[in-house]
């Protein structure tokens, strides 16, 4: 049995490249990577590039990339990132709708975003990402949840355009997993977000990471033991799977 190159598996993920909030999607992606397995030779779709940042990680493991975005301006940002990092040649570039692939079917073996399906009807985006996944393929989606109180808040006070964003329901969750064979989800962030309360109260990082790692074991026994209480929290990360 082939065993895999553990040097281009991703387990702990580059804290520089996941750019913002990497406190929050450090644990999320700790959960997702690894179950990509050895990314030596496979071709990744990243929806919603942004600055390049997963994209650049990816690659410096030996996958080769396509990264898509609406906005060029940080297709560009992408391409700088992906110089500065040496790993131009495995990083493709376009300007693309995630509900408009232009790729042929079967043509990705794993496909990866976050906060990108709140905007667009989920439904196409699930379908057109089934279409181009390869058989025995994976496709990965952190996205933001609906019902976090404080979040939810937040949005109504500071966001005026978050009603028409298509936030996820566990409901959602459920019924985008419907367009593919396999779903696998978990949800993160219930009270841990409370550690930026005292972030802002007692600007001491000692004082914050103490509070955070302290809120982040509270949540997980929490959802462990009261599991519909997931409905309430900030992130949700689906892994979907073609067979």
């Amino acid at each position: 049995m082939t065993q895999a190159n553990t040097d281009n598996v991703v387990s702990i993920p580059d804290r520089d490249l996941l750019l913002w909030w990497h406190d929050f999607y450090l644990p999320v992606f700790e959960y997702m990577l690894p179950q990509l397995g050895d990314l030596a030779g496979k071709r990744i779709l990243e929806l919603g590039a942004g600055s390049g940042g997963t994209s650049v990680m990816l690659a410096k493991h030996g996958a080769s990339v396509t990264g898509i975005d609406l906005l060029q301006f940080r297709l560009v940002e992408a391409g700088e990132r992906a110089k500065e990092y040496e790993v131009a040649d495995s990083v493709q570039l376009a300007l693309m709708d995630a509900m408009r692939l232009a790729f042929e079917d079967n043509t990705f073996d794993f496909i990866i975003s976050k906060s990108v399906l709140v905007f667009t009807d989920h439904g196409r985006a699930a379908q057109e990402c089934y279409r181009v996944l390869k058989p025995g393929g994976k496709a990965v989606f952190i996205e933001n949840m609906r019902n976090h109180p404080a979040v939810w808040l937040f949005r109504k006070l500071f966001i005026r355009y978050s009603t028409n964003l298509h936030y996820f329901s566990m409901a959602d969750v459920m019924r985008f997993g419907e367009h593919f064979d396999l779903l696998e989800h978990r949800e993160f962030h219930l009270l841990a977000l409370g550690a930026l309360f005292w972030k802002n109260l007692l600007p001491i990082p000692l004082v914050y990471e103490l509070k955070f790692r302290g809120l982040r074991t509270i949540d997980n026994g929490l959802l462990k033991l009261c599991p519909p209480l997931k409905r309430f929290c900030w992130i949700t990360a689906m892994i979907c799977g073609k067979t």
